[in-house]
């Protein structure tokens, strides 16, 4: 997966974070980041630099328009205003493609027998992901809100407003709706785009009617055409809505309905360890890559040109369907078109099974100073220094990218490594809990780093005062505030060997 196609500005590798990062992983990550960088902390020029990208990535991210428009952006043309997005935004629940997107914020209220919490859940929905979200607010109300004065009057409150579809600010819905328009019209269906246009004039308030009449002026030849509008999927009513307000009408039968709610299976994620099925897939459907290394050919044929190998939990779009079921059109996030065999391909974003299966398949803990991987071999040896609180793993690289060696190292120790060859290599490190074996990776806590400068070990001829072995000394963390500053890599890329 190309991280530049979902970070044109490189706000998640600020904060050493992949794309499908969800929205608390990006709080911890900048309380962790901001204790470093702060000019409180550190007064240097470089620290105030990284301070202020900091400030600029975590304003985005935080944000969940300004962060949809940022992951829907190319890397050409990302922020800017009035151009055409390379691809619509997508439900942030789970990652289909909808062309009803709404901005939605549910009410939640939890009592503390004294006072009481107001909370909110919010995202961009599709109607099916805003209808669960709505059950789920609700159900956190009934069972914690009800446990204190203010709460008794709060969670009436908050109760009726899930019920109604919560709360749609018409600015943020404007800015959606509009995006998803000209994401339309870049592609050409001038009806889909002219029915989010008027879709959006419901919403629009002062400057952004102008935005609007443009849209529609730039949509009129739909009005010539054939008359096919979206019809809305947001109207009242629906199971979901029953479910909510029979509790409200009948209040000694309200546990006994929400607790059928919540246990039914919604978008239950697709188990990664079961045996693999064909499904067939329909255009604009979001899937994901369920096997190491796969092939996206030129051609729905087993033998066609191979374009590029996918890794497992790559996200696609489906582009277009084949003559048989086997195999599917797709789009990967690099904006490289070609076909795969269906049974490769589960449903939804792989963000959302990779942790999932990365605990699956953790494996037992490694050992102090035991060698995950290693390809050579040589008479140079390398001392490790894990004075910090996660565990580590180091790995060396060449320029290349290939990995040479990979040392576990837990936190307070201090391992040499022998057996290095000759060469120069880069130096990379993560910290973190729980690390996974099947991933390579940290599932919690993880944050990835590679050194600014580089290691070389070369042959010396034996002398009076030499020996034939060279000794390199790393630590995970600088040794002062003014010694060199490791920098931050994404996870993904520390994963990966070139």
């Amino acid at each position: 997966m190309t991280t530049m196609a979902r970070d044109p500005k490189g706000y998640y590798a600020v904060l050493g974070l992949d794309p499908e990062a969800d929205a608390d992983e990006i709080r911890a990550a900048y309380r962790q980041r901001v204790k470093v960088v702060h000019p409180d902390r550190d007064p240097s020029t470089r620290a105030r630099e990284e301070f202020r990208r900091l400030m600029e990535a975590y304003a985005v991210l935080k944000d969940v328009i300004r962060r949809a428009e940022y992951d829907s952006a190319a890397p050409d043309d990302a922020g800017a205003e009035g151009e055409f997005t390379p691809m619509p935004v997508a439900c942030g629940s789970c990652g289909s493609l909808t062309a009803q997107p709404r901005y939605v914020v549910f009410r939640t209220v939890r009592s503390y027998l004294i006072w009481a919490k107001l909370g909110h859940l919010d995202g961009i929905f599709c109607r099916d992901c805003a209808d669960h979200a709505a059950a789920k607010a609700s159900i956190v109300s009934w069972l914690w809100g009800w446990w204190s004065l203010p709460g008794l009057i709060l969670t009436p409150f908050a109760l009726l407003a899930n019920l109604f579809g919560g709360s749609k600010p018409r600015r943020e819905n404007t800015r959606v709706l509009l995006r998803q328009a000209r994401a339309f019209l870049g592609r050409g269906d001038l009806v889909l785009a002219r029915s989010l246009a008027e879709q959006a004039g419901h919403f629009a308030r002062g400057d952004d009617r102008a935005r609007v009449v443009a849209l529609l002026r730039a949509t009129e030849g739909a009005v010539t055409g054939h008359h096919r509008r979206l019809k809305s999927r947001w109207r009242l009513g629906g199971r979901v809505f029953l479910a909510q307000a029979l509790p409200l009408l009948a209040l000694p039968v309200t546990i006994a309905i929400f607790a059928l709610i919540a246990t039914r299976p919604w978008d239950q994620p697709v188990s990664t360890v079961a045996p693999i099925a064909i499904h067939p897939a329909t255009v604009g459907e979001i899937r994901h890559v369920a096997v190491d290394g796969l092939k996206l050919r030129m051609a729905p044929l087993p033998g066609a040109p191979v374009l590029t190998l996918l890794d497992r939990f790559t996200t696609v779009e489906v582009k277009a369907a084949t003559a048989t079921p086997d195999w599917v059109g797709v789009r990967t996030p690099a904006g490289i078109e070609g076909y795969v065999e269906t049974r490769a391909l589960y449903a939804g974003s792989g963000s959302r099974f990779k942790t999932e299966w990365c605990t699956d398949n953790r494996g037992p803990p490694p050992t102090a100073g035991e060698i995950l991987s290693r390809r050579v071999s040589g008479d140079h040896r390398l001392l490790v220094h894990n004075d910090g609180r996660r565990d580590g793993v180091v790995k060396l690289k060449t320029m290349a990218g290939s990995t040479v060696l990979s040392v576990y190292v837990p936190a307070t120790f201090h391992i040499g490594v022998g057996g290095i060859p000759d060469g120069t290599y880069r130096i990379e490190y993560a910290t973190g809990t729980r690390y996974s074996r099947g991933c390579a990776l940290f599932i919690d806590e993880m944050q990835a780093s590679v050194l600014p400068m580089t290691v070389t070990f070369h042959y010396q001829s034996p002398t009076a005062n030499r020996s034939l072995t060279n000794i390199a000394e790393v630590w995970l963390s600088p040794q002062s505030e003014s010694g060199p500053r490791p920098l931050p890599l994404p996870p993904d890329r520390f994963a990966a060997d070139d």
